[in-house]
């Protein structure tokens, strides 16, 4: 599985892992592992704009429908919507109820956007926007464990199927983004990445 494999892969020392999530799988299956094996694991989500998770894990309401005879559980859904796909929803799932989530953090598509660009320009590393704001989520929590601490995060999409719109300069600009600012130079000598809030 993946926790396993990431726990084998950083020498049996992993301090914090955070993801997003849509069902819950990931963050349900990889928290009841790391916490198994380090107790003191911190395991944090970053959602997306437009989601209702980060609401629910802040104690927001939930609210029970019946949807084709079975009871679903739903809770409210912050303002906006996101440019990442497969993550950041409305309903409570079994699987994410299930998650040992120690805290949250509100991650933005300008985050994302300028972490996916930072990614291929900096480690050649291209993937997609939810896998982009993962790694804004590590950035938030390796700043919050302080130097020294192993965080973890998954790279769950790749950026081949976003060519027509991540990677797309008429795209973004539609969309209000324009991480072209920066040349692939400037992006090579930040190592602060101030731009994650």
């Amino acid at each position: 599985g993946t926790a396993p494999e990431a726990w084998y892969q950083a020498g049996g020392k992993v301090d914090g892992f955070v993801c997003a999530a849509g069902t819950g799988g990931t963050i349900s299956g990889c928290s009841q592992f790391f916490k198994s094996v380090n107790p003191r694991c911190q395991v944090y989500l970053i959602d997306p704009p437009g989601s209702g998770l980060r609401g629910y894990l802040l104690g927001g309401p939930v609210d029970e429908q019946d949807v084709q005879g079975t009871v679903q559980q739903f809770v409210q859904r912050s303002k906006g919507s996101s440019i990442t796909e497969g993550i950041g929803i409305g309903r409570l799932t079994r699987n994410f109820k299930l998650a040992q989530i120690d805290g949250v953090f509100a991650g933005t598509d300008d985050e994302a956007v300028e972490m996916a660009y930072h990614l291929k320009e900096v480690d050649g590393v291209l993937v997609g926007p939810s896998a982009a704001l993962n790694v804004v989520g590590a950035v938030k929590l390796a700043r919050k464990l302080g130097p020294g601490h192993t965080v973890v995060t998954v790279l769950c999409d790749s950026g081949d199927r976003y060519k027509s719109k991540l990677f797309n300069k008429e795209w973004l600009q539609a969309k209000g983004f324009n991480p072209g600012e920066k040349s692939a130079e400037t992006r090579r000598q930040d190592r602060k990445l101030d731009w994650v809030a």
